[in-house]
């Protein structure tokens, strides 16, 4: 699934660092020019009159109209922060012909994902991208779900086909079949991936179908096929099958399951941070580092970064030093000549769409130039910042391993000059080191 709404070069270029990593840049004034991302324009609810409506009100009220009407429902679920959610705010929602095609058939909503009611519908439905739009019926049951930035005739289309899903209301009538106690293999197969398309968590009616078939059938190389390509949840007995059959499968397997099997459990990562349930993090850790031999370079380090947050969190000491060494790893003998080359490289690649026509150069503001410029020093700026901001809140004063901290925040300030955070994380592991205030 696309995350956070990456659409073009461009959005992937903010990408190109983990999606929480931009949120610590944006957090600690990394680099000025990610005010694209937090605040590129103020908010706007595409008002104009030929445009998309939104219904105003509660989503208690909202759910009664749609009864009434019965009409099903249309949610823009958005972020202020959300820089392809205020594009298609600007450049899509607006138009006469969009506005047509949703406001005639659909009660339109717009929920903040942050905000009052948003938090816990956003959970209710599944919601771990933005912009995210729901298509739902009349009642409520989820039709159908898009993601990310959209072309006006594609997201007339996706009006289209959540009209006819309603018309159809398959998932509700499936859901009502298992829930009278349908267990027959081919329903539970057609559940599934049902429940997949439109990207809700389908390990309750995956453990009623392993829980349903023979023993046999279970490790059989189509069964196996069938599980790794509708799994949408590191949990449940079809997540387990997977990984017990993991270590002796074949190399091709291995390599098949793997990308899948790490992007699933960085989401229960992120699950049990966000809900404090530190227990089940060392078994993720444990099942990430099955996969290592099979993940890419970005993809370990990633391991190293949630490993170095865990221990954060709990405050360990020698796990914090353990994996924050491994993070900022051969950073601290970079270069500068080789940073900037490297930082010319990739912003050459990045460009190359806009120059050769391709894309469209107005997309791309002079903020978003200042930025994308500098996309490589602010990569290793963050393994800078992460690790000694953890190792200044975690080890005691007198941990020698204090004055490595040090050593990266003092190079963060060299590499990124007069940002305010920084140099207040230099001068804060200064004055633990030595007891003294600055």
């Amino acid at each position: 699934m696309k995350r956070n709404g990456v659409d073009n070069p461009l959005h992937k270029a903010y990408f190109y660092l983990n999606e929480s990593i931009k949120t610590l840049i944006m957090k600690i004034s990394l680099a000025s020019t990610l005010i694209y991302v937090a605040m590129l324009l103020s908010p706007i609810r595409s008002k104009a009159a030929d445009g998309v409506q939104f219904f105003e009100g509660s989503w208690k009220a909202l759910l009664q109209l749609a009864k009434e009407q019965n009409k099903p429902i249309f949610v823009d679920v958005y972020t202020d922060w959300c820089a392809p959610c205020k594009r298609m705010d600007q450049e899509v929602l607006p138009l006469p012909a969009v506005g047509k095609a949703y406001n005639e058939s659909f009660i339109n909503y717009k929920l903040n994902a942050e905000k009052g009611e948003g938090p816990q519908l956003a959970k209710q439905y599944e919601v771990h991208a933005y912009p995210t739009y729901l298509y739902l019926s009349p009642t409520g049951v989820l039709l159908a779900r898009v993601v990310d930035y959209q072309e006006p005739d594609r997201f007339i289309a996706y009006a289209h086909e959540a009209l006819k899903k309603n018309d159809q209301q398959v998932l509700a009538h499936m859901d009502k079949q298992f829930q009278e106690g349908n267990r027959d293999i081919s329903f539970l197969r057609d559940y599934i991936v049902q429940k997949k398309d439109v990207g809700l968590d389908n390990s309750t009616a995956f453990d009623a179908y392993i829980s349903a078939q023979p023993g046999a059938e279970r490790n059989k190389p189509a069964n196996l096929d069938f599980i790794i390509n509708n799994l949408n949840k590191a949990n449940g007995a079809a997540f387990n099958q997977i990984i017990q059959a993991y270590p002796s499968t074949d190399q091709v397997n291995q390599k098949k399951w793997a990308p899948k099997l790490f992007s699933l459990l960085y989401d229960a990562f992120g699950t049990a941070m966000k809900e404090n349930q530190m227990q089940k993090i060392p078994l993720i850790f444990k099942q990430m580092k099955m996969l290592q031999q099979q993940l890419n370079p970005k993809q370990l380090d990633g391991i190293n970064r949630y490993q170095l947050l865990y221990a954060q969190k709990i405050k360990d000491v020698d796990l914090t030093k353990e994996v924050g060494y491994a993070y900022v790893a051969e950073r601290m003998n970079i270069s500068q000549d080789s940073m900037d080359n490297e930082d010319r490289r990739r912003y050459a690649e990045l460009m190359k769409p806009y120059r050769n026509g391709k894309r469209d150069s107005t997309e791309i503001s002079a903020e978003d130039k200042v930025f994308l410029q500098k996309i490589y020093t602010n990569d290793v700026s963050v393994h800078l910042y992460e690790t000694s901001n953890a190792f200044a809140m975690v080890l005691p004063a007198n941990d020698p391993a204090l004055k490595d901290a040090l050593q990266w925040a003092e190079r963060l300030v060299i590499l990124l000059p007069h940002k305010p955070n920084i140099i207040q994380l230099r001068d804060r592991i200064k004055q633990k080191i030595t007891g003294k205030a600055l």
